[in-house]
């Protein structure tokens, strides 16, 4: 159980990495924009990232805690 609960903790935390250095992309290319429809459109993607990376690290730290939990 324990190697399952470190893989998955990995998994998590390449996606916070991933889902990071996408909005930093989107940040850099919100920088140069020029269109407004593009702005927007940057705009929505850079809210639907900032959900997916705080939901990414709930769901790491309530595994966490379960695992501390567990281990008491």
């Amino acid at each position: 159980m324990n190697q399952q609960s470190d893989n998955t903790e990995q998994y998590l935390n390449k996606c916070f990495d991933d889902f990071s250095k996408e909005q930093m992309r989107l940040l850099n290319d919100m920088k140069g924009a020029t269109d407004d429809s593009k702005d927007k459109d940057v705009q929505k993607q850079l809210t639907l990232l900032n959900g997916l990376v705080s939901a990414c690290l709930r769901l790491r730290n309530l595994k966490k805690q379960l695992i501390a939990k567990s281990n008491l």
